[in-house]
């Protein structure tokens, strides 16, 4: 396979568009209640591998698991719980999350960005164990580097054939901070297990980020947001009455279009 950057820059820029449009919503933290994975900081970072559903993913469906919302809530108030009250030692942030995409929201997605979906559903796993002392030392240094452990994502595909294969991404993200703020992502994807045309298709995607920083700029600016913004609106001292009931609602909306679908 050749390095992206031996590409022509037609063929390059069609992949980076294609890649951008598919990956960009998985890499980046907490994006609405109920848009990709809402569960934490190191999910949408270290789950980077978990994006690759959007290349992968066929024409069945899964149900979504009944507590898959709760276990990712749980997480995000807890990390929020940290990044509030900043405290120099506390317990970890540990979290076991398992998120289902549903083929309604990923041909919406695909049409939004002019690339039809044709594929259905999927769903992937991960678990997070993040020191509370490393959150905290990475907000409040003026430089810092913050190097994830190795995360396993684990997924399973339905194919075309209606059978089930699995796909595991192993990933050891980093991000570089100033003053607080991400300033840039790597996604440093480790290993892949699975079909091989899946594999070629994470590490071309891996390149992609990793070498050319094609997902950096969207990245940086969710983690910013919801770090500086967003913990503070749904988990602050004043934060916003009824913002959790948007996020029902939202999920309901969601469920009656993938039934109609």
């Amino acid at each position: 396979m050749a390095h992206p950057k031996a590409q022509s820059s037609g063929a390059l820029m069609l992949e980076h568009q294609q890649m951008r449009a598919y990956f960009l919503p998985y890499f980046t933290p907490f994006k609405g209640a109920n848009s990709g994975i809402r569960c934490g900081l190191g999910w949408r970072v270290c789950a980077a591998g978990t994006a690759l559903v959007w290349l992968t993913a066929s024409a069945a469906a899964f149900d979504v698991l009944p507590d898959e919302r709760a276990s990712r809530e749980q997480c995000e108030r807890r990390f929020c719980q940290i990044v509030l009250g900043r405290a120099s030692s506390g317990p970890p942030l540990s979290c076991e999350m398992t998120k289902t995409w549903d083929r309604v929201k990923l041909k919406k997605n695909g049409e939004a960005n002019s690339l039809p979906w044709g594929f259905g559903d999927a769903r992937c796993k991960v678990s997070l164990n993040i020191p509370h002392a490393e959150i905290v030392k990475a907000l409040e240094k003026p430089k810092h580097t913050f190097q994830f452990e190795r995360q396993t994502i684990d997924c399973k595909i339905e194919g075309s054939d209606k059978t089930v294969s699995d796909l595991q991404v192993v990933a050891a993200p980093k991000i570089k901070l100033k003053n607080g703020k991400a300033d840039k992502v790597y996604f440093k994807i480790k290993d892949v297990n699975g079909d091989s045309s899946l594999k070629t298709l994470v590490w071309t995607a891996a390149k992609l980020a990793d070498s050319l920083g094609f997902f950096n700029s969207g990245a940086t600016k969710e983690i910013n947001k919801f770090i500086h913004k967003t913990c503070e609106e749904r988990y602050g001292a004043n934060a916003k009455a009824g913002e959790k009931d948007k996020g029902d609602k939202k999920d309901r909306k969601d469920k009656s279009e993938k039934n109609k679908g």
